[in-house]
């Protein structure tokens, strides 16, 4: 692999000030970087540390106890079904905690506002790093990987792009075990049951929808979050990009309210409320995804990380039956879903070497390995494994030569410039979400929705200083 696609660097600013002016281009430049990576992949087939970093043995910190949060999701499988190993292999007894993202992060705010450290490792959303880096809640990684002896760590296998979008002012705070981009699912057996062609736009997807609602009285024709949760605003937004619709303009002002994102959000609260689920305005994304998985739902937007359970026969009633696109809005611009995530080590944790070494273990290339081999996880964070003839066989022994094209796909497709990079973001994404819900629940319309939207967004930015 040519090393310029490895090797280039960026640093995030941190979350105040100069954040908001320039973190959205140095994060277009580490996905770049990622998107280079991905690229090539299918081609081929600091200091603040409390504590002296680790250079012993797996055993140093045998006896030791660790409190693990994490946010459910694809991504923790492995450490659910294969902790064991890392206990036997240093004597440290690792205890987790699973929450949906909105409960993972307020436990993680009461720990760490009251100072107790309960918890020592937790996942970590590229999307709260701004906040959790600002209140000073987890640990800077640099001086740990710099004395890092443990074989388990090749920060060179670790994506750069991922990298970047977990360092803040030059320091990283957490090593990246997701990357994700936007993807469009839809039942390939369905579609030409019924002599629809994959959806390439919003428009098709509407008309696909109303087709199979007529056809099919007994799917649902469309799946995707609808929850009043920040962790649903990166489906929104994200839909609403392809509208040429931005929930903030350059300057911080909020455009909730604009033109073009009522004509996205009317589209898209079409698509849920009438044909959606009949809960589709609670759905979150574990349920969303239950809706396809289990073969209820004929087409779903989301994350591309729902392709490795998609299309797992262990967890999906839908396996090899499957199609992918990314389609475009009005404004020719794709869909999105930008998301990546990590795992931090706490500040006020009282083992920080010992969970150091747990991140190590986590992301080594025989704990990712098994994730592909043994999990069925197909976009795992470890270019190492993505390289590998392993990966080329298993993709091409589970006929995902498919998925492997649409996950490069996504991968290239990632764009920051929607994204509302500020450290009030869980404030931001409950508050349009919450309209959102109730739109699609029938409790008020879009346009009132984004109006009261557009008001609450604009006293939030008044507050937080960013607005006059």
């Amino acid at each position: 692999m040519d090393s310029s696609f490895c090797n280039s660097r960026c640093t995030i600013c941190n979350s105040s000030g100069e954040l908001m002016k320039s973190l959205k281009k140095r994060w277009l430049a580490g996905m770049a970087s990622l998107v280079a990576t991905a690229l090539m992949v299918t081609s081929c087939g600091g200091g603040g540390a409390t504590e002296t970093a680790p250079t012993g043995g797996r055993e140093s910190f045998k006896g030791t106890n660790l409190r693990v949060l994490l946010k459910e999701g694809y991504e923790i499988q492995a450490i659910q079904q294969f902790k064991g190993e890392f206990e036997q292999a240093t004597g440290i007894k690792v205890d987790l905690e699973v929450y949906d993202e909105p409960t993972a992060r307020q436990k993680l705010v009461l720990d760490s506002t009251s100072g107790t450290g309960t918890y020592d490792v937790t996942s970590g959303s590229f999307w709260n790093m701004p906040e959790f880096v600002s209140a000073k809640w987890l640990e800077p990684l640099d001086e740990y990987v710099s004395k890092a002896k443990d074989e388990w760590l090749e920060m060179d296998n670790i994506p750069k792009g991922a990298l970047e979008s977990m360092t803040i002012d030059g320091k990283l705070y957490a090593l990246p075990h997701t990357i994700i981009g936007g993807m469009f699912f839809y039942r390939a057996d369905v579609f030409q049951e019924l002599g629809i062609q994959p959806p390439q736009t919003t428009d098709e997807i509407l008309a696909a929808a109303k087709v199979i609602k007529e056809k099919r009285p007994d799917l649902v024709p469309f799946s995707a979050r609808g929850a009043s949760t920040f962790a649903s605003l990166g489906t929104e937004i994200g839909w609403s990009y392809g509208y040429d619709a931005l929930l903030f303009d350059k300057d911080g002002n909020p455009k909730a309210n604009s033109p073009e994102m009522k004509k996205a959000m009317a589209d898209f609260v079409t698509l849920m409320k009438d044909y959606g689920p009949s809960d589709a305005a609670t759905l979150t994304f574990t349920q969303a995804g239950e809706k396809f998985s289990s073969g209820q739902a004929a087409m779903m937007f989301d994350t591309s990380g729902f392709g490795t359970i998609f299309e797992d026969a262990k967890q999906s009633q839908v396996a090899g039956k499957i199609g992918y696109t990314l389609p475009t809005g009005p404004s020719g611009k794709k869909l999105q879903w930008l998301y990546n995530e990590g795992l931090a080590i706490t500040a006020k944790s009282k083992n920080k070497n010992a969970a150091w070494l747990f991140l190590q273990w986590r992301m080594s290339r025989d704990t990712t390995m098994k994730e592909l081999t043994q999990l069925n996880r197909t976009d795992v964070p470890n270019l190492n494994v993505l390289q590998s003839k392993e990966y080329t066989d298993y993709m091409a022994s589970k006929g995902l030569e498919e998925f492997s094209t649409a996950l490069q796909g996504s991968w290239e497709g990632t764009t920051a410039e929607h994204w509302p990079f500020y450290p009030e973001f869980t404030s931001i994404g409950d508050t349009f979400t919450k309209e959102i819900s109730a739109a699609i629940a029938g409790s008020k319309s879009v346009d009132d929705a984004l109006e009261t939207a557009q008001s609450e967004l604009t006293t939030i930015m008044k507050n937080a200083g960013h607005l006059k």
